[in-house]
């Protein structure tokens, strides 16, 4: 596989939940244009997680300062996705979010849909990154499981419903079912298919 399977991209705009659409967008888009399919509904929800996170951050603590995604290729398919904002603090880890909480579940998403994934406050200024990487080839995705384009190699239709289920919950813009969704499918690759 090519190192770099298609055009990276950056989006600088304002902390408005507006633009939380055209972020998950520019990142599917991407990966469009990649032939990479099988990391869209993950990125995308991923994507959708940081962005979010960082449109509250700026918003509680009344800062205006544009926030910035760079969406990269860092090796042979591996999806690098940076969100950037200019809030002071970094996000709070641990609070865990009831079925009626409509919020609160964006780092425990991106922690278990990514691959890696961190929070970096380095640099001049109050603000932080949150990034994660999509694509690393590991012990559970060898198998090809997670293309939702087919069955994997295994053969196992479980993975075919789970990743269905995933896309049809991010398509639908619900968050509690996608983040449920994602949450399913990792878990079942972590149970049934990780050596």
């Amino acid at each position: 596989m090519d190192t770099h399977p298609g055009p990276d991209c950056s989006f600088v705009f304002p902390p408005h939940p507006a633009w939380v659409r055209a972020a998950r967008e520019a990142v599917r888009t991407l990966l469009t244009a990649a032939r990479r399919s099988d990391l869209a509904d993950t990125a995308v929800t991923l994507t959708s997680e940081a962005v979010t996170n960082a449109v509250n951050a700026c918003r509680a603590k009344g800062c205006t300062t544009p926030v910035t995604l760079v969406a990269e290729w860092t090796g042979p398919g591996h999806l690098r996705v940076l969100v950037h904002d200019g809030a002071a603090g970094l996000p709070v880890r641990g609070h865990v979010a009831s079925d009626e909480d409509e919020s609160g579940r964006g780092l425990m998403l991106i922690e278990h849909g990514a691959d890696a994934w961190g929070v970096c406050a380095h640099g001049p200024g109050p603000g932080k990154a949150t990034w994660f990487v999509l694509g690393v080839p590991t012990a559970r995705t060898a198998r090809g499981c997670w293309s939702s384009e087919r069955k994997g190699e295994t053969g196992c239709t479980e993975c075919t419903e789970l990743l269905a289920a995933q896309r049809r919950a991010v398509d639908s813009g619900g968050m509690h079912q996608a983040v449920q969704a994602t949450v399913a499918v990792r878990q079942h690759m972590l149970e049934v298919h990780a050596s």
